[in-house]
């Protein structure tokens, strides 16, 4: 396969894995809940969990949160292209700091899948608190905290590797180090997803406003995919080295 047909590929396959992982993230987490219409963990065990966590996933269906689970942890390995397909932009790309960011970000793609997949056993987890007999609650209590502070330390994980990766890729892009206009560095996605934060603060209550909180990434992903597809020339191969 020749380059400019790899290129193709790397686009139609980073595209499909953000518009997979955007579904998955409205349907494992994409609610949006006044956790004040949940008293048992609102008041009685507000110290105990995090309340917006444990109310989170309340209204969603095991077969909704085990999708949306599955169809982003079956699909991540649709980014290892995409990610190929950004490091091809760097202009040196055998410099130690460009190698080493484009790693960060196939890092950043295996940490993912567990990341997102452990959503659906938290939010099961509360649920079941939710409706069991308060005898139950402590064990059930104490399942959920471990249940939460593995989705904190692998979700955060993958997320914090994420966004330090396009944070240097947005300085390579400033510095001048990418063949895209030092502008471009700007919508990166980690820039588009801070510019989608004002909109969820000024949305009302909606379900739009819980599938942006919970696919706010992902959207970046796919806006960022389709920008460099139709605003930006392809990188010939005499111009990037493979």
């Amino acid at each position: 396969m020749n380059y400019q047909k790899r290129l193709k590929w790397a686009f139609i396959s980073g595209i499909a894995g953000a518009i997979c992982w955007i579904v998955g993230d409205i349907y494992v987490a994409g609610f949006d809940v006044d956790p004040k219409n949940y008293p048992l963990f609102y008041s009685t065990y507000s110290e105990k969990v995090d309340v917006g966590l444990a109310t989170l996933m309340l209204e969603g269906s095991t077969n909704r949160l085990m999708f949306g689970a599955l169809i982003a942890a079956m699909t991540a390995t649709l980014f290892l292209p995409g990610v190929w397909l950004i490091y091809q932009y760097i202009l040196d790309k055998n410099t130690w700091y460009a190698r080493g960011t484009y790693y960060l970000l196939v890092i950043s793609v295996m940490l993912m899948p567990l990341g997102h997949a452990v959503f659906y056993f938290t939010g099961e987890i509360y649920k079941a608190i939710y409706n069991t007999d308060p005898v139950a609650h402590p064990y059930l209590l104490k399942i959920a905290a471990g249940f939460q502070k593995t989705m904190f330390i692998t979700w955060g994980t993958a997320i914090i590797t994420m966004l330090v990766a396009y944070l240097i890729f947005s300085i390579f892009i400033f510095a001048g180090k990418t063949n895209l206009p030092k502008w471009a560095g700007l919508i990166s996605p980690l820039f588009l997803t801070i510019y989608q934060l004002p909109l969820k603060l000024i949305l009302p209550p909606s379900d739009l406003r819980g599938w942006i909180g919970a696919a706010a990434f992902n959207i970046s992903y796919l806006i960022f995919f389709l920008l460099l597809l139709f605003c930006f020339k392809l990188p010939s191969e005499k111009e990037t080295s493979q």
